[in-house]
């Protein structure tokens, strides 16, 4: 994976605090509870396909920083939130999304994003993340003897989890940084998110299972039966 240099500074980040309050709604396989009161609010919208379910929230305008030749850093503070199984539903396969923030560099500036992430699963004790943002440049050159480039940040993050009731995402954060040359710059677009998906399959009730174990049993008596007849 190709990552973009960032400011030193953005290492020694730390998450932002802020009061909490949860949300809880119903996405049919699961329930969303979720921390509203970041920048990103309310959750956006949820999706369900034939193979895989998901949600997201669209990344807010405060997502960004500029330099004119300083280093700066800025972070934002991602949603806290639980996916709970609902009866009759397994659970697996998550994976996320962040992007597509576009960047400027100007003169040999740097630009960078990381993520941070506490990741719980079935209630277990949580495994912290630290993750460059891959980028993708879309066009540069040079003005003379200046040179510039620009494009965007975005990346899709498998996951090696496999099947859970329960996933906490917790103490999470995102952070921008520019520094160095003659200007810089990363901003969040309207179209921008950050997107959860994970594969739901359906689980047969007790009863399901009780129902089909009757009539294989009555199958295997009817055929036993024919063939002491045979």
């Amino acid at each position: 994976m190709k990552l973009k240099p960032f400011a030193a500074a953005a290492l020694l980040a730390t998450a932002l605090s802020s009061a909490s309050a949860t949300q809880s709604v119903d996405l049919g396989a699961y329930q969303l509870s979720f921390d509203e009161t970041t920048a990103f609010g309310w959750y956006a919208g949820s999706f369900n396909s034939a193979t895989r379910t998901g949600f997201h929230w669209d990344v807010p305008a405060s997502a960004q920083v500029a330099s004119v030749g300083e280093t700066m850093s800025t972070t934002v503070e991602l949603p806290t939130f639980t996916i709970t199984a609902n009866e009759g539903w397994a659970l697996s396969n998550p994976s996320g999304f962040l992007g597509n923030l576009v960047y400027t560099e100007v003169g040999g500036a740097t630009t960078g994003i990381l993520l941070y992430a506490d990741v719980s699963i079935d209630g277990a004790l949580p495994t912290s993340y630290v993750e460059g943002i891959a980028w993708t440049a879309t066009g540069g050159g040079a003005l003379g003897d200046i040179s510039y480039s620009n494009g965007y940040f975005g990346e899709n993050f498998a996951s090696t989890v496999g099947g859970f009731s329960t996933l906490t995402f917790s103490h999470a954060r995102i952070v921008l940084s520019a520094s160095g040359g003659i200007f810089s710059s990363v901003s969040a677009q309207p179209q921008n998110l950050f997107e959860i998906t994970l594969t739901a399959t359906a689980v047969p009730e007790p009863e399901t299972y009780a129902m089909l174990l009757a009539g294989l049993g009555a199958l295997g008596l009817l055929a036993q039966r024919r063939s002491r007849q045979g």
